[in-house]
C-alpha cells in the first residue's frame, strides 16, 4: 500500500499525488509507443496555483510534461509500485 493520497486522478492521464508529508506532486503517463509514467514535485508556486484552480491547472500541468517529459529536469521516472 502507498504512503500517498490521490487527490486527483484525471481522464487526461495523469493524477495528483499528496506524499506523507503533504507535499504534493503529480504524475503523467507520458511517450508515444513507448509510454511510461514521470512524477513532478510541486514547488511552492504551483502548489498554490493548484490549490487555487484546482483541475484546470493540473490539467495545464500535466499537458506541458506530455510535450517536454524531462520538464526541465524536474521529472524522474515513476516507481512501480
Amino acid at each position: 500500500m502507498s504512503d500517498e493520497e490521490v487527490v486527483l486522478q484525471s481522464p487526461l492521464l495523469y493524477r495528483v499525488l499528496r506524499g506523507r508529508d503533504g507535499a504534493l506532486s503529480i504524475e503523467v503517463l507520458v511517450g508515444g509507443i513507448v509510454q511510461f509514467e514521470v512524477r513532478v514535485l510541486l514547488n511552492d508556486e504551483e502548489t498554490a496555483s493548484f490549490a487555487k484552480e484546482g483541475r484546470a491547472f493540473a490539467d495545464r500541468m500535466a499537458q506541458a510534461i506530455m510535450a517536454d517529459p524531462p520538464f526541465d529536469g524536474r521529472s524522474v521516472r515513476s516507481p512501480v509500485l
